[in-house]
C-alpha cells in the first residue's frame, strides 16, 4: 500500500521534516525541475507570532561552515573547529599517559554528556521556544541586539556581525538591524548546535575507535566488517540525502523561531523509505559500528544513544510539527472508521483482545474468550517452567502447533473468501454476523498468541541450555542484544500496522465485514503510516523478530527449521490468500501501486533499466500464451461445429429419448406404462430444463396409468419409485429398496388406486402418488412395475426429474412466509403454524426442510436452529430473510 502524496512543502524538523502542504502534481515526477525553482526564487520567511516578512541571509551546512577553508569563519566557528580537533590530540596524550580502558571511559562519558546536552539540553530550549518562544522574547525583552551593553550582548552581536558579514556579497550589505530578533536568535542557536553535534559525533567515534579490537579481521570473509559497512555507507547516504532535502532551515530547527512561506520540495528517496529517515535509518551507522567492534558495550551504547534521539523526536519535534504543521493524517481521522461504525450499529460489540508481542490490549473482564486466552498462555508458561521440557518436545510441540493454526487460519479465509463460509456457517445457526467476526477474532487472537509464547519459550529454553558454553563469549552477548533489537523491531512494526489499518484490517474484516466497506468505487487501500513506505510490511517486518531467534541461539537448527516454517506460512499467505482478496475486494489497480521504497529504488536507473526489461519479457510472454490459448480454443470449438450440424444433434437427442420410452416394451410387448405429472409451481411457473412431460414440481401429485396381458397379470403386482442413480443398469430386476414408496395395483391393500379393469386379454389400472408416500428430495426419478410381490420388474417409466417449488423473495418478508407456509401445509407438515412431520408426512423430513431452502434461495439453516425456534415459520422465514441481506452485501 503505497503513499499517495510524496510531494511536501518544507517542513521544520531538523533531522525529519513532515509536510506543510501538498505541491503541484507535476513536481513528483521531476524532482530537479522543483530544487531548481525552489533556488532561483527568492526565499521570503516570516516570523511565527508577529508576521513580519523578511529575506534570510544565505546559510551554508555544518560541514562546510566549519572545515570548508574557501568559506569565511566567525569567531565561535573557529573556536568550535578548534575544540573539534583538539580531541585527538587530547586523546593521543591521555593514551599516553593513561591506559586503554581510562581513555575508553573518558570519551564515554563525554558522549553521554554530549548526547544529554543534545537532546535534553537542546529538547528543552526548542520546547519552551516552541511553546513561548522563551529565546525570541528574552533577547527582545533585554535588548540583547540593541541598547544591551553587557559583555555578553556585546560579544553576541560580534558574532553575529562576523555572521552576517560572511554571507553577504559586495553588491548586498545588510545590517542586523534590518532583520527580526527571531532570525538573529537562530543564528546565534546554529553555533552552539554546531558544537554539541559535532561534539557528540566526535566523542562517539573516539569512543569506537578505542573499542576496535586488536586482532581485527578486515578480510572480505569477515560477514560483520561486510554488513557493517554497508550499514555506514547507507547512514551517511541517508544524512546528506536528507540534507539535501531540508537544507540547512529544517537541519537547525528553524521553524522554530520562523516560518519559510514560498520555497517548496519534495520529499523523495530517503523520505520515502522509512518514517523520521534522520532518526531511523539515520542511525544505521550506530549498529554497522558496533558490528565492527564485535562489542557489546559499544552496542549498548549505541541502543542508549538512539533511543535518548527517539525520546527527542516523541516529545520535542513532533509536538512542534502537529502543532504548528498539523498531522499527515488529520483528514483520514476526520471519518468514521470502519471499526466505530461497528461499535455504532451493533451496542453488543466490543474491541477484541489483542497481542502485539510486549503487551496486551482491550481485554474484557466480561469476556470469558479473553480469559481463556490469557489463562492458556499463563498454563503453558506454568508448564515449561515446572517441567523443564527438552529441546525436542518444544520443537516439535511449537512446530506442530504453528503449522495446524496456520492452515485452520488458512482454510478459514480462503473459503471466507470465496464463499463466505464461516459466516454462513454461523448465521445458518441463528447467530450474527458480528458473532461470526468475533468468534474468528478469538480463534486468530489464540492461534497467533499461543504460537509466539511457545516459540519464546523454545527460544529461551534453547538460550539456556547454550549459555553453560557461550556465556564467556562476548558473542554470546552482541547476538543476544542485536536479536532482541530484531524482536523490538517487529514489534515496533506491528504496533504500526495495527495503528494504519486499526482493529478491522488486523483482523481481516475485509474477508468478513466487506458490507461495512464503502461501496466498490470508493474502496481505496490505506496509504498512511507504515504503509506509505511498504506495500505488505509484514512480509519483511512479519518474522524478522522470528529470524531473530536464530541470531540469539547461535543458529541452532531448531530455529532455523521453525524460521523456515513461519516465513514460508507468512509467504503462503500473503501470496495465495491476501493478495487474491485484495484484488477482488479493491481492485487490481489498487493492489499495483507502488510503495515508497519502490518509488526510491526506482530512481536508480540499474534498478529502473532492469524493471522495464522485467516488464517488457512479462507482456511478451503473457501476449504469446494469450495467442497460443486462444488459437487452440478457437480450434477445439470450431472443429465439432463443422462435422456435427444441429439437425444431427436433434436426431440424436430424438433418438435417446425414444429409446428410453421403448424401453419396456423390450420387456414386456404389448404393455403400457405412462405416468402424468402435474407442472404446477406455487407461482405457477413452468421448467426451463427439461420438457414439462418430463418434470414435476414438490409435492404434486403423480399418476401412473397401466397396462399389462391378463396372463402376466397378479393381485400381488406393485408400482415402486426409485431414484435412477440407485437403480442404474439393472433392468430386469430392481435390487434396491422403495424404501415404503410404492403403491400395490389394486384397491384392496392401496385406496389410492383410482381404477382398476379387466378384459379377456388385458388388465388396465390407474393410481396417483400423493405426498405421503413421495420421495421429498428433488432428483431424477423412476417408477417400476414389479410381478407377484417380488422385485422382477415387467415395467419401467420414462425418467423425470423432481423439483423444489422457487419461493419468492423478491417482494417481502411477509411473501416468502406466505410461499414457504403454503407449501409445507401442502407437504402435511404443518402444525400452529409449525413445521411439524411427525404425524403428517414422514418422509418430508427436516433435512428435506433444509434442501427446499437451499435449493430454492441459497440459504443455509442448521438442524439445531430450526429445533430451538421449534420450526416456527414466521422466525424461519424472518431468519432467511435476514440471512439472504447479509450474504447479499457481501462480495
Amino acid at each position: 500500500m503505497t503513499t499517495e502524496n510524496t510531494t511536501h512543502a518544507l517542513a521544520s524538523s531538523a533531522k525529519d521534516p513532515l509536510s506543510i502542504s501538498l505541491s503541484s502534481p507535476s513536481s513528483v515526477t521531476n524532482t530537479t525541475a522543483s530544487r531548481s525553482r525552489s533556488t532561483q526564487h527568492e526565499i521570503l520567511a516570516k516570523t511565527r507570532s508577529t508576521g513580519i516578512l523578511f529575506k534570510p541571509p544565505k546559510t551554508h551546512d555544518m560541514v562546510r561552515s566549519l572545515f570548508d577553508p574557501t568559506i569565511k569563519k566567525s569567531f565561535l566557528e573557529l573556536c568550535i573547529t578548534l575544540f573539534i580537533i583538539s580531541n585527538f590530540f587530547i586523546c593521543h596524550k591521555i593514551l599516553n599517559y593513561f591506559d586503554l580502558n581510562f581513555t575508553k571511559r573518558f570519551y564515554l562519558l563525554q558522549y553521554l554528556f554530549w548526547r544529554l546536552s543534545y537532546n535534553l539540553g537542546i529538547g528543552i530550549i526548542l520546547h519552551y521556544q516552541s511553546n513561548y518562544e522563551s529565546l525570541t522574547n528574552f533577547v527582545t525583552k533585554n535588548n540583547v541586539f540593541t541598547t544591551n551593553n553587557s559583555l555578553w550582548a556585546r560579544f553576541l552581536r560580534f558574532e553575529l556581525h562576523s555572521i552576517l558579514s560572511k554571507q553577504q556579497n559586495k553588491k548586498e550589505k545588510h545590517t542586523a538591524s534590518e532583520y527580526p530578533n527571531e532570525l538573529k536568535v537562530w543564528l546565534i542557536f546554529r553555533q552552539f548546535v554546531d558544537l554539541i553535534l559535532m561534539q557528540d559525533f566526535i566523542t562517539y567515534i573516539i569512543f569506537v575507535y578505542l573499542s576496535l579490537p586488536t586482532n581485527l579481521d578486515i578480510s572480505i570473509w569477515n560477514w560483520k566488517i561486510i554488513l557493517g559497512t554497508l550499514l555506514i555507507v547507507f547512514n551517511i547516504w541517508a544524512k546528506i540525502d536528507a540534507h539535501r532535502v531540508i537544507k540547512d532551515f529544517a537541519w537547525y530547527w528553524g521553524d522554530f523561531f520562523f516560518l519559510q512561506i514560498n520555497s517548496t520540495l519534495i520529499f523523495d528517496v530517503c523520505f520515502n523509505i522509512s518514517p523520521h529517515p534522520m532518526y531511523s535509518i539515520g542511525y544505521l551507522g550506530y549498529y554497522g559500528l558496533s558490528l565492527i567492534c564485535n562489542d557489546y558495550k559499544v552496542l549498548l551504547v549505541s541502543i542508549w544513544g538512539h533511543f535518548l534521539q527517539f525520546l527527542f523526536l516523541k516529545y520535542v519535534e513532533s509536538p512542534h510539527i502537529e502543532r504548528t504543521y498539523g498531522t499527515e493524517d488529520g483528514q483520514e481521522k476526520e471519518q468514521i472508521s470502519i471499526d466505530d461504525l461497528i461499535l455504532k450499529e451493533n451496542y453488543d460489540y466490543s474491541k477484541p483482545l489483542i497481542f502485539n508481542g510486549l503487551m496486551i490490549k482491550n481485554f474484557n473482564k466480561l469476556r470469558i474468550y479473553d480469559y481463556f486466552t490469557v489463562g492458556s498462555v499463563i498454563s503453558i508458561i506454568t508448564w515449561a517452567i515446572l517441567t523443564n521440557p527438552n529441546d525436542l518436545l518444544l520443537l516439535t510441540l511449537t512446530f506442530t502447533f504453528k503449522l495446524s493454526s496456520w492452515l485452520i487460519i488458512s482454510i478459514i479465509l480462503y473459503n471466507q473468501s470465496n464463499s463466505k463460509w464461516f459466516t454462513k456457517l454461523f448465521l445458518k445457526n441463528g447467530f450474527s454476523q458480528i458473532h461470526s467476526y468475533q468468534q474468528w477474532q478469538f480463534i486468530y487472537n489464540f492461534m497467533i498468541v499461543t504460537s509466539y509464547v511457545l516459540l519464546i519459550i523454545q527460544t529461551i529454553s534453547k538460550i539456556i541450555s547454550n549459555n553453560h558454553t557461550l556465556q564467556s563469549n562476548e558473542n554470546f552477548y552482541n547476538k543476544l542484544i542485536f536479536g532482541l533489537l530484531l524482536c523490538s523491531l517487529q514489534i515496533w512494526s506491528n504496533s504500526e500496522i495495527n495503528l494504519a489499518i486499526s482493529d478491522f484490517g488486523w483482523f481481516y474484516g475485509d474477508f468478513f465485514l466487506t458490507n461495512y466497506i464503502p461501496t466498490k468505487n470508493a474502496r481505496k487501500l490505506t496509504s498512511q503510516g507504515i504503509y506509505r513506505y511498504l506495500n505488505n510490511p509484514e512480509t519483511i517486518f512479519g518474522i524478522i523478530g522470528i529470524w531473530s531467534t536464530v541470531l540469539m541461539t547461535n543458529f541452532a537448527w531448531e530455529n532455523i527449521i521453525l524460521s523456515l516454517l513461519w516465513t514460508i506460512t507468512n509467504f503462503i499467505m500473503i501470496k495465495f490468500i491476501e493478495k487474491p482478496h485484495i484484488m477482488k475486494i479493491y481492485g487490481s489497480n489498487q493492489s499495483k501501486r507502488i510503495s515508497g521504497v519502490g518509488k526510491s529504488l526506482l530512481t536508480l536507473k540499474p534498478l529502473r533499466r532492469i524493471s522495464e526489461i522485467v516488464d517488457n519479457v512479462e507482456h511478451i510472454i503473457m501476449r504469446s500464451l494469450l495467442n497460443n490459448n486462444a488459437n487452440q480454443t478457437n480450434c477445439q470449438l470450431q472443429q465439432p461445429t463443422r462435422e456435427i450440424k444441429p439437425e444431427i444433434l436433434k436426431i440424436r437427442e430424438n433418438v435417446m429419448v425414444h429409446a428410453i420410452n421403448n424401453v419396456t416394451s423390450r420387456l414386456s410387448p404389448n404393455c403400457e406404462f405412462d405416468i402424468q405429472l402435474q407442472q404446477i409451481n406455487l407461482h405457477d411457473e413452468e421448467v426451463s430444463a427439461l420438457p414439462a412431460t418430463n418434470s414435476s414440481y414438490l409435492p404434486n401429485p403423480i399418476s401412473i396409468k397401466w397396462k399389462l396381458p391378463i396372463e402376466l397379470y397378479d393381485e400381488t403386482d406393485w408400482i415402486g419409485l426409485y431414484n435412477v442413480l440407485d437403480t442404474r443398469a439393472d433392468r430386469e430386476i430392481t435390487r434396491t429398496s422403495s424404501f415404503g414408496h410404492k403403491s400395490f395395483t389394486t384397491g384392496a391393500k392401496n385406496k389410492h388406486v383410482l381404477s382398476l379393469r379387466k378384459s379377456e386379454e388385458f388388465v388396465k389400472g390407474e393410481i396417483c402418488l400423493i405426498q405421503h408416500y413421495y420421495i421429498c428430495e428433488p432428483g431424477i426419478y423412476e417408477f417400476r412395475y414389479h410381478s407377484k410381490n417380488s422385485h422382477k420388474v415387467l415395467l419401467i417409466s420414462t425418467p423425470f426429474q423432481v423439483l423444489f417449488p422457487k419461493l419468492n423473495f423478491n417482494d417481502d418478508i411477509d411473501t416468502l412466509r406466505n410461499d414457504l407456509f403454503q407449501f409445507l401445509n401442502n407437504c402435511n407438515v404443518i402444525a400452529n403454524g409449525k413445521f411439524f412431520n411427525q404425524m403428517g408426512n414422514k418422509y418430508f423430513t427436516m433435512k428435506s426442510l433444509q434442501k427446499l431452502i437451499k435449493a430454492s434461495i441459497g440459504i443455509e439453516l442448521s438442524t439445531d436452529f430450526i429445533n430451538n425456534v421449534n420450526g416456527d415459520i414466521d422466525i424461519i422465514s424472518k431468519r432467511i430473510w435476514e440471512i439472504k441481506k447479509i450474504l447479499d452485501e457481501l462480495v
